[in-house]
């Protein structure tokens, strides 16, 4: 659902630019032409803006391929309520990592930037919040084994990035979850920085 909202917006937007021409799909569609190869977007902006001298403000802007402009930090207004709904969790909160984070002065807005003060902070928010979804639940009393991490891992995924994970993915978490935490640790400790390796990826981090 969340995917066809997303999609229908983007139609939404392109059709009120007075946009032509096709993004995504497939070689096979072509254009009726066929040569196989899809037509190029074009769009006729609707509405300029110019300074007080009268110049366009987007006469400097680059042209890129239509659809390139992702994997954008998400803001960190939006972060908590992430956050939860990725972990099934309420109440969890960012605020202490606000600064880390870049939060802009109210009313303002500023492109995030990640760097690698802020990946620490996003797994160590995900720890946090992982530890509360994974200290109930039968499936984190259990020891990682390859079978449960992979089956765990596709679930931390498909809530996370809104998506199935690829089966290489998902053999990357599992051998995480089996190889790469303490067997020492108690089971549910270990479930929880697997999960917090899911929640610091770009599938969930950005958009």
């Amino acid at each position: 659902m969340k995917r066809f909202n997303l999609t229908m917006g983007i139609l939404s937007a392109l059709t009120a630019a007075a946009c032509v021409g096709e993004i995504g799909g497939s070689e096979e569609e072509g254009n009726g032409s066929g040569s196989g190869e899809m037509p190029p977007v074009t769009c006729d902006q609707a509405r300029t803006y110019t300074n007080f001298g009268g110049a366009d403000l987007a006469a400097d802007r680059p042209t890129i391929a239509a659809g390139s402009d992702r994997l954008r930090i998400k803001p960190f207004s939006t972060l908590a309520n992430e956050y939860n709904r990725a972990l099934g969790i309420t109440g969890f909160s960012t605020q202490a990592y606000a600064n880390t984070f870049g939060r802009p002065p109210a009313r303002w807005y500023e492109e995030p930037a990640a760097s690698a003060n802020t990946v620490y902070a996003a797994y160590a928010l995900a720890y946090s919040g992982c530890t509360q979804k994974t200290s109930t639940g039968a499936d984190y009393a259990m020891a990682p084994s390859p079978t449960v991490a992979d089956r765990l891992c596709r679930d931390f995924a498909r809530t996370a990035w809104n998506r199935e994970a690829t089966d290489d993915e998902a053999s990357t978490c599992a051998t995480f979850a089996v190889n790469q935490t303490n067997p020492a640790d108690d089971t549910r400790k270990r479930w929880a920085y697997t999960c917090a390796v899911v929640l610091t990826t770009s599938g969930f981090l950005a958009y």
